[in-house]
């Protein structure tokens, strides 16, 4: 796990993140990996990385490239979380790869770590949500065929 940030003295947002992310270092997730924390064109904090599918799922054994975004109000405001692999999930943006997650948004708080926020993303993948699909997706086209053969397609380790 690296940082790719430059700036000579990190304000309080970026100290908090690579505490998580030095969390992680000292305590990684399995099913996590590849965790590289940066600062966009824009200024804002992001990070990359790879989260593995869980087992007895459509996503087993993928690997699913992801971006979050910090937002500057972070940690009082949650980050942005997006698959950059394609991924066919109810709570998954087709277009975006934005990640619903409505049960982390509606408790956030900000004593949630890093890791907290893997383990929920991890978790929707594991239980999606069909009751409350992402707006303007067609949930017929959501189906776990597609969504394995997308696995297969899109998130194998050979194709990152």
């Amino acid at each position: 796990m690296t940082s790719g940030l430059s700036s000579a003295t990190p304000n309080r947002q970026t100290v908090r993140i690579q505490r998580n992310l030095q969390e992680l270092t000292d305590n990684p997730l399995p099913f996590a990996y590849s965790l590289n924390l940066t600062t966009g064109e824009d200024n804002i904090n992001q990070m990359t990385g790879i989260l593995i599918g869980p087992d007895n799922t459509p996503y087993a054994s993928g690997h699913f490239r992801f971006l979050i975004r910090y937002p500057p109000e972070y940690p009082f405001k949650p980050p942005e979380f997006y698959f950059t692999t394609p991924i066919c999930h109810p709570n998954i943006d087709s277009k975006t790869g934005t990640a619903c997650n409505d049960q982390l948004n509606a408790t956030w708080a900000p004593s949630i770590t890093l890791g907290k926020i893997l383990f929920e993303m991890r978790a929707l993948l594991e239980k999606p949500n069909y009751q409350v699909p992402v707006e303007g997706d067609n949930l017929e086209e959501k189906s776990e065929e597609k969504a394995r053969s997308l696995t297969k397609e899109f998130a194998q380790p050979s194709n990152l």
